[in-house]
């Protein structure tokens, strides 16, 4: 955020005037609320060891637990001494659950056996206390049931020395269940991570034997930046060996650090995963031992609601259908949420929180069309400080209406971090308030997923790898295209961001070092879903994009504007005036780039009064093709909302129209949406990475580049 608190008492009233915002690309939430997902299941909601017998209590069971929408809860079989734990006994905990509809209990049958790893009883015992349970469970009558899980952690608590291996283990275990329990559902492995080198073995195993598991589950406590590289690993493993695609399960899940179990700002992003890749269920971790029945540290108390609570309890309110949501970076540990659209309650709900550097910009895009030409935006915030702090409830951040523009609203939130749980609910606004915030369109554009020539504007030369190296940190400059050359092709895909892979090399366009600095060098390296290999590909107009890395915020250039083959790559700031920054994407095998332009249509907006009348401006105000395209020029001093090869573009009366002369100052600047400065004012204020800035009439503007 620009503040202005650092300037004399002279300039405070600036700040009340209009507060501004620059917000970076590691902060910005994209909610499709076109592309459904699936419908809404509460996938998250669910817990290890989080009821007990007796927590929370029956007189707190329809406000703690009902309330929460849970969805599946894990016990032990039997939890009494001498076993595991204590307490959770399975049945006791699903009939408590059966009152609460679409609630089931997982069985971690493990958890007959004593200690840590577990006191192997021998086969026979084993199959014996399996049997024992199967009846009593069938005993009970009792449906809300969701598997058995087999094993728990094998790579850390089997031992060959049991006697057999554990994929005998597996199958004998299997038989019995599959005998006396023909239909429930079978879970594992269980693995307290995805391991291809295990999980290979054991599915190779299972086709083989006729013992695969109804249900695919590991645990995810290592890190969620980490989860979707893990799941797209898996999936493909699947279609290698000829294996039908499973529900997954995570059965665990948590922070890399544990105190953080819970917590809104932390849970946000495993939520926001578990629905983009349609994880069936998962459930939180169970890190502090002595206190079971707290709803995987949602509860401060076996009786008091934590902070956590109220997020999952947003989480539980969603209905109708998931929609997509893109994240800064999915590979991360950034910012991300889930949403929902539900078209017969007529309204958008957002969860969201994470890492962030304070101001989050939050664009919905395909609003549903009862949203109308008005939103109601209202945004609330749910503080943490720890999992045993009592919480109270959220808090209503404010309630404002956003003109719809083009099926879409951006919601820029200050004074946001890392801890808290936001959500925005947005329902149908009133289009007579006097209070509406007009809206700009973002333009968004997708880039289909294929294999490119990038082609630079200045220079129409390529981006390659010198010498076609395939070697670790090879560099990347421009040369003159040769038909054929993988080296000069380039695949793009959507990973957290786009990632742009050398054919030849098998190598991603990467930042050395992870550089922030104008003149850092490109190079290529191997993928580890680094935010300095993910890039943000924005309109540069007329077919033409900047490749924005994520990391550092900077543009792909070519050094010194260079026209020679051997010209190297750099990323700088950017600058809108600079055709050494701009590139087209050219599919291999075609000569006609992809079509990056976003539609220029007539904007739905909230009603204003009418303007007083001014006199027309001159033809020559603005651009000759912008004229041409049927477009009028726009009043003096126009707002410029997007820049392509025909001009300078603004709206008024709710249609395009071209301003008056080109921005002189960065894009980097006019694209967050602020003006330039007068060239008379050449006052610098501050300066940032995107330029110089000034004040005028109590709002930040870009300094000339006359200055």
């Amino acid at each position: 955020m620009k503040s202005l608190s650092f300037f004399s008492v002279l300039f405070i009233y600036l700040l009340l005037a209009s507060p501004l915002i620059l917000v970076k690309a590691a902060n910005k939430l994209v909610v499709d609320c076109g592309n459904k997902i699936r419908n809404v299941t509460h996938c998250a909601n669910g817990s290890l060891y989080g009821m007990t017998e007796t927590i929370p209590s029956e007189a707190d069971y329809m406000t703690l637990v009902d309330d929460l929408h849970p969805y599946v809860m894990r016990n032990p079989p039997r939890g009494k001494m001498g076993d595991q734990h204590p307490f959770g006994n399975a049945i006791e905990v699903a009939r408590r659950l059966s009152r609460t509809p679409g609630a089931l209990v997982s069985v971690i049958l493990t958890d007959f056996l004593p200690y840590w790893p577990y006191q192997w009883p021998g086969m026979e015992k084993w199959l014996e206390l399996v049997r024992q349970f199967i009846r009593d469970k069938k005993a009970s009558g009792l449906t809300n049931w969701y598997g058995y899980e087999i094993w728990n952690e094998a790579e850390n608590t089997w031992r060959d020395s049991n006697g057999y291996t554990f994929l005998e283990f597996w199958k004998e275990t299997y038989k019995v269940i599959r005998e006396m329990d023909p239909d429930e559902k079978i879970i594992g492995p269980c693995d307290g991570l995805y391991v291809e080198s295990r999980m290979r073995p054991f599915l190779e195993f299972c086709k083989e034997n006729d013992v695969m598991p109804d249900i695919m589950c590991w645990h995810e406590l290592m890190g969620v930046e980490l989860i979707p590289r893990r799941y797209k690993a898996y999936r493909e493993l699947e279609r290698s060996l000829g294996i039908k695609e499973l529900p997954i399960t995570i059965n665990e899940y948590c922070d890399i650090k544990h105190e953080l179990e819970g917590q809104p700002g932390s849970s946000a992003r495993f939520i926001g995963k578990f629905e983009r890749y349609k994880i069936e269920s998962a459930l939180i971790s169970w890190w502090f031992n002595n206190l079971p029945g707290h709803l995987g540290s949602l509860l401060a108390t076996d009786s008091k609601k934590g902070a956590g609570w109220y997020f999952y309890k947003w989480y539980s309110e969603m209905t109708g259908d998931m929609v997509d949501v893109k994240p800064p970076n999915d590979n991360s540990i950034l910012v991300d949420g889930a949403a929902c659209v539900d078209d017969d309650k007529e309204y958008i709900s957002f969860l969201f929180g994470g890492p962030n550097d304070g101001t989050i910009q939050t664009t919905f895009v395909n609003l549903p069309s009862y949203i109308g030409d008005v939103a109601k935006v209202k945004f609330e915030k749910i503080d943490w400080i720890s999992k045993d702090t009592v919480s109270y409830g959220p808090n209503s951040v404010f309630e404002k209406q956003y003109a719809v523009n083009n099926g879409q609203i951006t919601v820029i939130l200050n004074n946001c971090n890392a801890s808290s749980g936001y959500r925005l609910y947005i329902t149908k606004g009133d289009p007579n308030s006097n209070d509406i915030i007009e809206s700009v369109e973002i333009p968004i554009i997708n880039i289909p997923e294929g294999t490119y020539k990038i082609v630079n504007r200045k220079s129409g030369k390529v981006l390659a790898v010198a010498n076609d190296s395939k070697a670790n940190a090879a560099n990347v400059h421009q040369w003159t295209y040769i038909d054929g050359n993988a080296s000069h092709h380039w695949k793009i895909s959507e990973d957290g961001g786009y990632r742009i892979l050398n054919v030849n090399a098998n190598k991603v366009l990467d930042m050395n070092a992870e550089s922030t600095a104008d003149g850092g060098n490109a190079i290529i390296w191997p993928d580890t879903g680094g935010m300095n290999q993910r890039w943000v590909i924005e309109s540069a107009g007329g077919n033409y994009v900047y490749i924005i890395n994520s990391h550092s915020g900077k543009a792909l250039d070519v050094d010194k504007s260079s026209n020679d083959d051997g010209g190297n790559i750099i990323q700088w700031s950017l600058s809108n005036n600079s055709s050494n920054q701009q590139w087209q994407l050219i599919p291999v095998g075609s000569n006609t780039p992809i079509d990056v332009i976003p539609k220029k249509t007539t904007t739905t907006k909230a009603p204003t009064p009418t303007p007083t009348p001014t006199q027309a401006p001159s033809k020559d105000s603005c651009s000759d093709a912008i004229l041409k395209k049927g477009y009028k020029c726009c009043s003096k001093d126009c707002f410029i909302v997007f820049t392509d090869d025909d001009g300078t573009w603004g709206i008024e009366n709710d249609q395009w129209c071209g301003c008056d002369t080109p921005s002189t100052c960065p894009f980097a600047i006019t694209s967050q949406g602020y003006k330039c400065c007068k060239e008379d004012n050449c006052s610098v204020i501050e300066t940032d990475d995107a330029g110089k800035w000034g004040i005028e009439d109590g709002q930040w503007c870009g300094i000339s580049d006359k200055c």
